[in-house]
């Protein structure tokens, strides 16, 4: 297992580049899908984004609010860097619980559906408020790195579960 930090830079890019050869039309069937822009050491999130886009989709991004909260505005806009350095979008009033998917950032993921995030809650808190794939809800995919699928990784009861895994070299249905 190898640290995010420890990646060169061409692996990072050439793992962006095979995320966005996947066939995100068929996992992303519906007009809203959520995506998030990625940080220097994640799997890099602006060729799936463009993919939306060409595909026509409304491409809608989190924005950071207190209490570990998310809200979302649209990629369409200008992306203005956060104090954390991430980039975010212009507020917008978007119900995620509209998306066909979800895409969610995750540090590990495991095949039993569990995730581990960076440990704030944001994504977790977000969607408690949203139904699950298989109660009518959107489809929740973690993009990550190919070695960083295990068979489960730690969680706890309010650690929502995914439904897809979504590797530079593979797609996996957890469900």
């Amino acid at each position: 297992m190898s640290s995010r930090s420890a990646r060169s830079s061409a692996e990072i890019s050439a793992a962006g580049s095979a995320l966005g050869n996947h066939d995100w039309a068929a996992m992303c069937k519906g007009q809203l899908v959520t995506c998030f822009v990625s940080m220097a050491t994640e799997p890099p999130t602006t060729q799936v984004r463009t993919k939306l886009c060409e595909l026509g989709k409304d491409v809608a991004l989190p924005i950071m609010k207190p209490g570990n909260s998310l809200a979302w505005g649209f990629d369409d806009t200008e992306l203005v860097k956060n104090s954390y350095g991430i980039y975010e979008p212009i507020p917008a009033e978007i119900d995620i619980s509209n998306a066909s998917a979800i895409l969610i950032p995750a540090l590990r993921v495991g095949r039993d559906g569990s995730r581990l995030g960076r440990g704030a809650g944001y994504y977790d808190r977000a969607l408690a408020q949203v139904p699950t794939y298989a109660s009518g809800g959107p489809l929740r995919i973690c993009l990550v790195f190919d070695d960083e699928v295990d068979e489960s990784v730690p969680s706890e009861v309010h650690d929502a579960l995914i439904d897809v895994i979504v590797t530079p070299s593979q797609i996996l249905q957890i469900n």
